[in-house]
């Protein structure tokens, strides 16, 4: 094992490998002196270009961005003329993002000048130089790229036959007697019901969890009578799926949509019916009511 010592010389080498880096290619975030969009700006809509389209709980993940800030960034480029988001195919409550030819209009001048640097740089090297610099990349790349724990998990909206599935997967998690599982699916119908039933669409949002393409979980979203408040009503992993991260992929898809609809605070009541443990709620910022210690809550504003 290294010594701390030993690993802060290693990180202080990979930061002045970046800047020398930065300096040498002058990377598009160098470039917000001469312009009006800050630093994650920049790596936002580089981000969007390099996806093609892509969703907001997607970015957040490979940019490491708090999913709140990221909501108000995008309202912006929206509002701009930068981006667009354009409803899922399978679910119009699902927004997909992508740039405007304005967008790329902004972009494609810095991705042009970096390709040039780049470029001329190549151009003084032997082949034998070029292929030393290709090898060297390709471990560099290897070397910080975190491993993959676990199969790939994407979140999708509901499709036909979706929530007889829900349904019966919550009837399967209830433990005990058969009427204990009889009520757990009692429950199930009810709420899938309300969510179809609901006057306003718009404001509730359910998801499907897939692993390697098979559904594993999902979450659902409802809005409550006050309207200021999103509740969480039904969520589930299922146990063969292993949890890997889908149970706090789930809420924080519930808690990046209540925020970009606007909702003052999302709750929910952890323990019977949802399959949620004390631990994530509180590590995505959750905290139990002063007046009602059963039911969850969190303050989007």
């Amino acid at each position: 094992m290294r010594s701390r010592s030993s690993n802060e010389g290693m990180t202080e080498a990979v930061r002045k490998f970046q800047w020398f880096y930065t300096r040498h290619v002058w990377a598009p975030y160098e470039l917000t002196e001469q312009s009006a969009l800050s630093p994650t700006e920049w790596r936002v809509l580089f981000a969007v270009m390099h996806a093609g389209t892509t969703i907001a709980a997607d970015l957040s993940r490979t940019l490491q961005i708090n999913t709140g800030y990221l909501s108000r960034l995008l309202n912006d480029f929206e509002r701009s003329g930068l981006i667009v988001r354009s409803p899922y195919a399978g679910d119009a409550r699902s927004r997909h993002i992508s740039l405007t030819p304005a967008g790329e209009s902004v972009l494609a001048a810095t991705s042009t000048h970096v390709r040039n640097n780049v470029s001329t740089a190549l151009e003084a090297m032997t082949p034998d130089e070029g292929s030393q610099l290709m090898a060297s990349m390709e471990l560099v790349e290897k070397l910080l790229t975190l491993p993959q724990v676990s199969p790939r998990t994407t979140l999708r909206g509901p499709r036909p036959g979706d929530f007889g599935w829900i349904v019966e997967s919550e009837a399967q998690l209830g433990v005990g007697s058969n009427a204990t599982r009889r009520a757990r699916e009692m429950r199930a119908a009810r709420v899938v019901a309300e969510y179809l039933t609901a006057p306003d669409p718009t404001r509730n949002r359910c998801w499907i969890a897939e692993k390697e393409g098979v559904s594993a979980g999902a979450a659902m979203l409802i809005s409550s009578p006050s309207s200021a408040v999103a509740c969480i009503t039904m969520l589930f992993v299922d146990p063969e799926s292993g949890r890997e991260g889908i149970d706090r992929r789930l809420l924080e898809a519930c808690q990046e949509f209540a925020t970009e609809s606007g909702y003052e605070r999302v709750e929910c009541v952890a323990g019977l019916y949802l399959d949620l443990a004390e631990p994530l709620l509180r590590g995505c910022g959750f905290q139990k009511q002063r007046d009602d210690e059963t039911v969850w809550e969190k303050y989007l504003k």
